[in-house]
């Protein structure tokens, strides 16, 4: 038995006596105290009482495997959770074990020395965001993978949205903006044969309390705690994220999930440049395919692209 299970028993200002825990888990008072040793250690603040037993000092922003699954209502996201202090990515961390991992297995870290955008770009990953991958093994064909993007796009705009009061959107093809400005970015990588999908690894990052100031200006990102005044629990924010992604990609096939995604965009209507390997395209965003393609209005006619780097214009950065 490890000290999280003892988590699960405290709270923020909440006494639990010691007699309670050492009932509901089977084991000694000695024993409970032990775990509270353990768990104190390993940077838990957690005041203890006569007569009154044990509480957390206060609501921690630790990315603990243990205070994230005490917290965490899933049924298969995030049962295998592991956190690190620091990996070269979080998605070559998981593509290590992906092949006998469990579907929904989840990869934390606090900082990434080689985190990678789209097109292997570099990413910043400094202390304070939501750096993290999931491996998704859904039975559907790769034809369907685009599904898995719409999913978790929508989710982690739900998120957001309810749990900040943040108008989150979408940028095509897998950006989270806050107004014009960058709060997470998502990058999923497959392994599959003709007939099926083996697995998705889905690297995320979100810059919930990390410091943005230090990025430089073209990137124009921002942050949650600096949009809503306030640092932000880290260990609250990736539940409610775990929850929203299971619940979405429990109906990952239905078309209200694309429905969503579409509805959710801040791309659509917009005037834009499409960088592909193919060359570039300016044009108007006219609609969003159930397939994710992105349908382009340019002065040769409708233009359909299914993948791209997509920047949102301004009229005086109008070009070809």
């Amino acid at each position: 038995m490890s000290p999280e299970e003892v988590l699960s028993f405290l709270g923020p200002g909440e006494w639990v006596s010691g007699e309670e825990i050492a009932s509901k888990l089977g084991i000694s008072r000695a024993a409970v105290w032990k775990r509270i040793e353990g768990l104190r250690n390993k940077g838990y603040e957690i005041d203890a009482c006569t007569r009154r037993g044990y509480r957390l000092s206060k609501k921690l922003d630790l990315l603990d495997a243990g205070l994230i699954r005490s917290g965490l209502a899933t049924c298969w996201l995030g049962k295998d959770l592991r956190c690190y202090g620091e990996v070269d990515s979080t998605n070559e961390s998981a593509l290590s074990i992906a092949p006998e991992a469990q579907n929904g297995t989840v990869i934390l870290a606090e900082t990434q020395t080689r985190g990678r955008g789209r097109i292997s770009r570099s990413w910043a990953s400094p202390p304070g965001g939501v750096w993290m991958t999931l491996i998704l093994k859904p039975e559907i064909p790769m034809a369907e993978a685009h599904r898995i993007n719409m999913a978790v796009s929508v989710a982690l705009a739900k998120a957001i949205r309810k749990l900040y009061g943040l108008e989150a959107s979408i940028k095509w093809p897998n950006d989270l903006l806050i107004g014009d400005r960058k709060i997470c970015g998502i990058l999923m990588e497959v392994n599959a044969e003709v007939d099926r999908l083996n697995y998705a690894l889905v690297g995320i990052g979100i810059n919930a309390n990390a410091d943005v100031s230090s990025f430089p200006e073209e990137w124009r990102a921002t942050s949650i705690s600096k949009e809503i005044g306030r640092r932000v629990s880290r260990p609250e924010l990736i539940q409610r994220i775990l929850q929203e992604i299971e619940e979405t990609c429990d109906r990952m096939k239905c078309r209200e999930v694309y429905d969503e995604w579409r509805s959710l965009s801040s791309t659509l209507g917009r005037r834009v440049r499409v960088v592909t390997a193919k060359g570039s395209a300016v044009g108007e965003a006219v609609d969003l395919a159930e397939d994710g393609a992105l349908l382009l209005r340019t002065e040769k006619g409708i233009k359909r692209v299914l993948a791209g780097d997509c920047v949102h214009l301004r009229a005086c950065a109008e070009g070809g």
